[in-house]
């Protein structure tokens, strides 16, 4: 990998690796991203030959009522890597064929936790789909945002 952003580093004249971005700022007053900018930003890192990144810390594993909130902006191919913890029982990161590390299992490491962590990702991923929990959150978070508007409405 190393060799590849050298590579392209003299190909882009570009310092930037990658563009790291959360789907929703949470910690910043909720602010959302829109599916026009993400697609924008996913462009432009391509064109530029630049990683994108997409934080779900925070937004993964059912919150926005797709399984990563990315998933709302309908990216024209998937991001370079997603992160992911705290909600997941685990932590880590997926990331694209082309990132892949030559040596196996260089990604493992201690940050992403023991084998129980894992297989308690694995269970809370089964009771997910078992019990339609994201459909489930997308009703709830629709019905929440209609009735916040309306109150927004009523006491702006």
């Amino acid at each position: 990998m190393r060799a590849k952003i050298a590579q392209w580093k003299n190909e882009k004249q570009s310092e930037v690796a990658a563009v790291i971005i959360e789907p929703i700022m949470s910690e910043g007053g909720d602010n959302q991203i829109s599916a026009e900018f993400a697609q924008g930003l996913q462009d432009i890192t391509k064109e530029l030959g630049i990683y994108l990144i997409i934080d779900e810390v925070q937004t993964g594993v059912c919150q926005t009522g797709s399984f990563w909130a990315h998933e709302h902006w309908q990216l024209r191919s998937p991001p370079d890597f997603v992160t992911f913890a705290k909600k997941m029982h685990s932590c880590g990161f997926y990331h694209n064929e082309d990132t892949k590390m030559v040596t196996p299992f260089r990604h493992m490491n201690t940050f992403m936790g023991d084998p129980i962590r894992v297989l308690l990702t694995a269970e809370q991923n089964r009771i997910i789909k078992e019990d339609n929990l994201t459909a489930l959150a997308s009703e709830t978070g629709a019905y929440l945002t209609e009735k916040l508007t309306k109150l927004a409405e009523k006491h702006p």
